[in-house]
């Protein structure tokens, strides 16, 4: 009977969507119609379409929100219009009520919501398409009973956040919506396989890969394993952070992590012109994303601008040894709140406090654009002067990329051709390691595209700082498009989360240069990987370490010429780049020009 009734749903749910794409498939011939736009070569009439097509998808609920930030990140399979016109669904949803949230938390933990909380915000945080967050203090009492005793991180963590948590609900009713919504999908996909010329985007795969990537998202224990291992990961890398969750405290429909006090990292980029944590917020980006593919091989894939956050932190204020008997004695927040009076400075809460309610007054129309701009940039410049420094905390794990070996590889050998210019070796790999290479469209002349993008790439080899990973890899899969090149979800996946971070990085600091940035973790890198093959000591059975392959040697190789041909050209324009601030030769107003 209840199969008869998940049938009679799922029936109404595809009259449902009729209703929303009918008129998609109606509107279809005014794309041959309007303008041409010079930029993108496409027509009024088209870039119309792909705007009433992200409306339709907003409004067919959270699994096609989710498609459309999917299908976003594709620009091998799909325009850079319709990429760009989709990738502006940022799970702007709408919340459902607080007694919902209420009910849900009571039932995972089996206890009233006022004995779990001291208080808890009926306002939440955000709301997404799967899923809202809420703001809590945990009771100590609930902290005791489901903290052990053993676990003296997480009490830890608490008491030092004051038992400040976000609590993260799943929508009622959403796992059910999204297991109706794959299977429509997966008949769509089918029957649009068969239409001529549609096989090599294998669309029942791509929908499979969809669907994990869903179904792992209405389980938020997925979530809480992923930011699990990214804190241990970032744990001795000062700068970046991540939410500590509670493992003892989640379940499949309820996340508990603490509560991160910061400010939106939209507020840095909105701001006309530049101010002077941009720079170093810029690098720890890069570097936090250049040690996940690095070093960890286990990469954020959902860190667009929403969910990156930036904590202000005081400078600390006393001596060495008071650090240190603070820190072994706990009684920093005391203390350094005591100091920070003491010297008038503002706690981090407060500096946030104060920059959220600048935000507050423009978005309720109380002051200008540049009334807000000028507002918080004489106040981020003071926080500058008076020593703050300023750190990143990334949310919302739910989403990660891990490459195999297979496709590693594949990345670097394709890293390595870039690098040593071989543009027909890049382009001959990208087809021979693509997942349909027999559907491939004249080869031959996508490798002379690659060729040409390879060549317009050597002619700055020596500034790629002036050349940004977008003009490289645009015209990249703008070629995988036109001769159907399939690549793998992770490897596009990758690429993608190069090209959202570069784009902030160049924003904060234009003069940013991923390659400058990886070449102290490529060195070190080698280096322990040298240190692993010499301490070998081969016994009965065991296998030898893999060596590292010559190709990421000769790209290590080429980024240290490189950087030291860079260095040559600009000899004297930086005197404390080489010689430092305590340099006995060199003052400050000195020039070697």
């Amino acid at each position: 009977m209840d199969g008869i009734y998940e049938v009679m749903l799922t029936v109404l749910r595809t009259g449902e969507l009729l209703v929303y794409f009918i008129p998609l498939f109606a509107f279809y011939p005014i794309v041959w119609f309007g303008k041409c736009d010079p930029e993108s070569g496409e027509t009024a009439g088209l870039l119309w379409w792909y705007r009433l097509l992200r409306k339709q998808m907003s409004r067919a609920g959270p699994t096609f929100v989710k498609l459309s930030q999917w299908a976003a990140s594709r620009t091998d399979l799909f325009s850079t219009q319709l990429c760009l016109e989709l990738g502006k669904l940022h799970d702007s949803n709408r919340a459902h009520s607080p007694e919902i949230s209420r009910r849900a938390i009571a039932e995972a933990f089996g206890e009233d919501i006022d004995q779990i909380f001291t208080s808890f915000d009926d306002r939440p945080l955000g709301a997404g398409a799967v899923a809202q967050v809420h703001y809590g203090q945990l009771s100590e009492p609930f902290i005791e009973k489901f903290l052990s005793s053993t676990d003296t991180a997480s009490q830890q963590a608490l008491k030092a956040s004051n038992s400040q948590v976000a609590i993260k609900v799943l929508h009622p009713g959403v796992e059910r919506q999204i297991s109706r919504d794959l299977r429509i999908m997966e008949w769509g996909a089918w029957a649009l396989s068969l239409l001529p010329g549609m096989k090599w985007l294998s669309l029942p795969e791509e929908v499979a890969v969809f669907g994990d990537m869903m179904k792992a998202q209405v389980d938020l224990r997925s979530e809480a394993r992923n930011a699990e291992r990214f804190a241990a990961n970032f744990s001795h890398r000062p700068g970046i952070a991540f939410p500590r969750v509670y493992l003892p405290l989640d379940s499949p429909r309820v996340l508990v992590e603490t509560f991160c006090d910061g400010v939106p990292l939209r507020t840095f980029l909105d701001i006309s012109g530049h101010t002077p944590f941009d720079r170093e917020l810029g690098a720890r980006g890069l570097d936090a994303f250049l040690h996940m593919l690095i070093y960890d091989n286990f990469v954020h894939a959902d860190l667009h601008p929403g969910n990156i956050m930036v904590a202000l932190s005081p400078p600390f204020i006393g001596s060495p040894l008071d650090r240190f008997v603070e820190d072994f004695y706990d009684m920093s927040p005391f203390n350094r709140e005591k100091r920070l009076r003491e010297k008038h400075l503002p706690s981090s809460a407060q500096a946030h406090r104060y920059i959220r309610g600048i935000l507050q007054s423009y978005e309720h129309g109380e002051i200008s654009q540049s009334q807000k701009d000028t507002e918080l940039r004489a106040y981020i410049d003071m926080l500058y002067r008076r020593g703050f420094t300023a750190s990143l905390i990334f949310l919302d794990c739910g989403l990660v990329t891990s490459l195999d070996n297979l496709n590693r590889r594949n990345f670097i050998d394709l890293f390595e051709s870039v690098c040593t210019f071989d543009g027909n070796r890049a382009g001959n790999l990208m087809i021979d390691r693509c997942l349909t290479p027999e559907l491939v469209i004249n080869p031959e002349v996508f490798v002379l595209r690659i060729q040409d993008i390879i060549l317009r790439v050597r002619k700055v080899s020596l500034q790629l700082s002036k050349l940004t990973f977008s003009e490289v890899f645009e015209p990249v899969m703008r070629a995988v498009r036109i001769h159907h090149v399939r690549l793998a979800p992770d490897f596009i996946n990758i690429i993608m989360a190069m090209f959202i971070l570069e784009g902030i990085g160049r924003r904060l600091d234009p003069e940013s240069d991923v390659l400058r940035v990886a070449l102290p973790m490529l060195r070190k890198w080698l280096k322990e990987d040298a240190r692993r093959e010499l301490s070998y000591s081969p016994t009965p059975g065991q296998q030898p370490p893999s060596a590292t392959s010559w190709n990421l040697l000769k790209v290590w190789l080429f980024i240290e010429l490189r950087e030291y041909l860079d260095r040559v050209r600009s000899w004297g324009y930086d005197d404390q780049e080489y010689f430092g601030q305590f340099a006995p030769f060199i003052t400050a107003d000195s020039s070697l020009a």
